[in-house]
């Protein structure tokens, strides 16, 4: 079944994105470094198959997590390993059992399988989706956003739909016209969604100036079960680098939009780096590779669907295990 599943998201995926771009060697100094990291301020984002995923993360390690932003994806769990429900509502949308998917929550809270839920009552959530995007239909978005009012104040939950942009990563100047859907998936739209995110998911910061500090990579190579390739991006901000208290966001990409397929652009281009800059942040950017056998995955999505394991969206999935790992990896456990 899980097989099945992953060949048909891998066909909607080019027929929605296309074929991917060759890939594109990176390099980058090894982080083998420890960073003091605040844990009051841990948080994470993704987009479309990210957006899938930086949900998952958040509901399944909800005690580490305080705040996470979803671009043109949909909710925790939502497609339960059914081939119809990933190919359906979970894209096209319609009938997403809201009742059902947070019915999941109780039961795998009490297996230790996902942190308590009473967690996620002081958090904030800031839900995205592009009133032009026509990949993922709207209501997926905001069931996203209804399952999170389940377990938290409405007031905490922010939905912006508002912004004329295609299935993309809308930004101030960087990338295609907003309604252009091409690689890598960035859209000029004179629209800040990373800063906007990560005011909402930390409160007011200071403006963003420009990312001059070292972008360093982290092994991925330990994590052979995740389908990872064999680095992440990590940014490290001069002041933390130096040992400075930092708070820590996870960017999740979204399908062909990982280094393979398009580079550094995601990573330089999406916006986050700057305020990183100015605000004591380290961004880490795990990668997804792309595969064409077992598990059929040729534009490195996310699992968001089950290609990896049944427990794909708790803590035993083996993308969850491996980003958890690397989380830990970068906070300095000095007494």
């Amino acid at each position: 079944m899980r097989n099945a599943i992953a060949t048909a998201m891998a066909l909607l995926s080019f027929s929605a994105c296309g074929e991917a771009t060759d890939p594109e060697v990176v390099s980058a100094p090894d982080a083998n470094l420890a960073f003091h990291i605040d844990p009051d301020r841990i948080t994470v984002s993704g987009i479309s198959s990210g957006a899938y995923m930086a949900g998952q993360f958040h509901v399944a390690h909800s005690e580490l997590i305080s705040g996470a932003g979803l671009l043109a994806g949909g909710l925790w769990y939502c497609a339960g390993g059914s081939m119809s429900q990933a190919l359906g509502p979970c894209i096209k949308g319609g009938d997403i059992d809201l009742d059902a998917i947070a019915g999941r929550v109780a039961p795998l809270v009490a297996s230790g399988m996902i942190d308590d839920s009473s967690n996620l009552r002081q958090d904030r959530v800031w839900i995205f989706h592009g009133a032009a995007d026509d990949t993922v239909h709207p209501s997926v978005s905001a069931a996203a956003g209804e399952f999170y009012q389940r377990f938290m104040s409405p007031a905490q939950v922010v939905f912006v739909n508002d912004i004329d942009v295609v299935h993309g990563m809308p930004t101030v100047s960087t990338g295609h016209a907003c309604d252009t859907f091409a690689a890598p998936f960035l859209n000029a739209c004179n629209y800040d969604a990373a800063g906007v995110l990560l005011e909402h998911l930390y409160g007011p910061l200071n403006p963003p100036v420009e990312a001059s500090s070292e972008l360093l990579t982290v092994s991925q190579e330990p994590y052979e079960e995740a389908e990872l390739t064999d680095l992440a991006w990590l940014y490290v901000p001069d002041d933390c680098r130096n040992g400075a208290a930092c708070g820590l966001h996870v960017a999740f990409h979204g399908c062909a939009q990982s280094a393979e397929a398009v580079g550094d652009a995601f990573v330089k281009g999406a916006g986050f780096n700057e305020w990183a800059e100015s605000n004591r942040l380290l961004v880490l950017y795990p990668q997804v590779k792309s595969s064409k056998l077992a598990p059929v995955n040729p534009l490195g999505c996310w699992d968001w669907w089950g290609y990896t394991g049944d427990g794909y969206a708790t803590k035993s999935g083996p993308q969850i295990r491996a980003v958890r790992a690397m989380i830990d990896s970068l906070i300095d456990q000095t007494p």
